[in-house]
């Protein structure tokens, strides 16, 4: 969503292999990223340049990635707390 916000914001449009790009990328990069901190700046930065982006944008969203990072850590903390309950 960050790479069609970015693309939206300045004024350029995604094509749909463009599109279908940024699914796959998004997609098979964040399969093994779950655990570690901060994945979505390096996710973003694989998707950005797959799609002939700048990884400067990337700067514009550090703040919301931020938020939305401890929001997901939480959310994996208290998982597993509850997963460690029941076993």
């Amino acid at each position: 969503m960050s790479a069609l916000y970015i693309f939206q914001s300045i004024g350029q449009h995604l094509s749909l292999g463009q599109q279908s790009i940024v699914i796959l990328t998004s997609i098979l990069t964040s399969v093994g990223a779950a655990n570690i901190p901060n994945a979505g700046l390096v996710i973003m930065t694989l998707v950005f340049t797959s799609v002939g982006l700048p990884t400067q944008y990337i700067a514009l969203l550090v703040n919301i990635v931020w938020f939305l990072d401890r929001c997901r850590t939480a959310i994996n903390v208290m998982g597993r707390y509850n997963c460690q309950c029941f076993t």
